[in-house]
């Protein structure tokens, strides 16, 4: 006599394999496998200052409404964009740093220019930026 409710049926259901499921991670996708990057990415090149001139630059960004990381970013772009020729300045690699984030375009005009003056990325955006602040000076007078 069967239940008429199919839930007491003792029919044995066959047994069912077990299979492990491979894991689900995925591989990390590296730059040749084809990761794009975006288009608008911007470089930072730390640039090192003495105290005096850490001082001076969060001053004249102050009075220019912005902080003094965006700020280096605006004197170096507008360096490149300006000017052709910097005075050669002395270059100590051990200050602090301030961070200048540039675009692609303005990162490979400073690229050239690092060429051009045989010397490294960080220490021709401290020329370009050195130039800058006394410029900024002179017209903040």
């Amino acid at each position: 006599m069967e239940p008429i409710n199919p839930i007491f049926t003792t029919k044995i259901d066959t047994p069912k394999i077990e299979t492990k499921k491979e894991l689900v991670r995925k591989k990390p996708i590296t730059k040749k496998e084809g990761r794009k990057e975006r288009v608008d990415k911007k470089k930072d090149v730390k640039i090192p200052f003495t105290p005096q001139e850490r001082r001076l630059l969060k001053i004249l960004a102050k009075k220019r409404g912005l902080e003094p990381t965006p700020y280096c970013s605006l004197l170096v772009k507008k360096g490149l964009e300006e000017y052709k020729d910097f005075p050669i300045r002395i270059y100590d690699p051990k200050g602090q740093p301030y961070p200048a984030k540039l675009e692609r375009v303005y990162h490979d005009l400073l690229f050239e220019m690092k060429v051009k003056w045989d010397c490294s990325l960080k220490e021709a955006a401290y020329r370009i930026l050195a130039f800058m602040l006394e410029e900024e000076v002179k017209r903040n007078r």
